[in-house]
């Protein structure tokens, strides 16, 4: 029996590690993925543009057609998602009103705080 605890105790650690692991991993890949497309396009367009050249090794005609390419999916990116957020929000909205409706009156007070500050950074980046 006492040997079991270190065991455990190893367990605990390794599914920590885990966890953390997928969190960074999950935050990475969405920090990576607003970058690709998030509004402020001329910096990350140029940024992309230079590491396919150093990659690739572009000539002066070629970056000049991938940065307009770059540019022109960048702007079809902003449409679609444009096209697309209304329908986004409604749903979202419906899981919050379900999400509220579980909640007590103090967790349902810090609930609409965790939405609104959404909110906030979502207008934030939009502009």
């Amino acid at each position: 029996m006492k040997n079991i605890r270190p065991i455990y105790c190893i367990l605990v650690v390794f599914l920590l590690g885990t966890l953390c692991g997928a969190l960074a991993m999950h935050l990475v890949y969405k920090c990576r993925m607003d970058s690709i497309i998030g509004e402020r396009g001329q910096h990350r367009e140029e940024k992309l543009v230079n590491r396919l050249d150093r990659k690739l090794d572009l000539d002066a005609r070629q970056r000049e057609q991938v940065r307009a390419i770059v540019r022109e999916t960048q702007q079809e990116v902003r449409q679609v998602r444009r096209q697309f957020r209304p329908q986004m929000e409604a749903a979202i909205g419906k899981a919050q009103v379900k999400i509220s409706a579980l909640l007590t009156a103090e967790q349902r007070k810090k609930y609409e705080q965790m939405i609104a500050e959404r909110k906030e950074k979502s207008h934030r980046r939009d502009y």
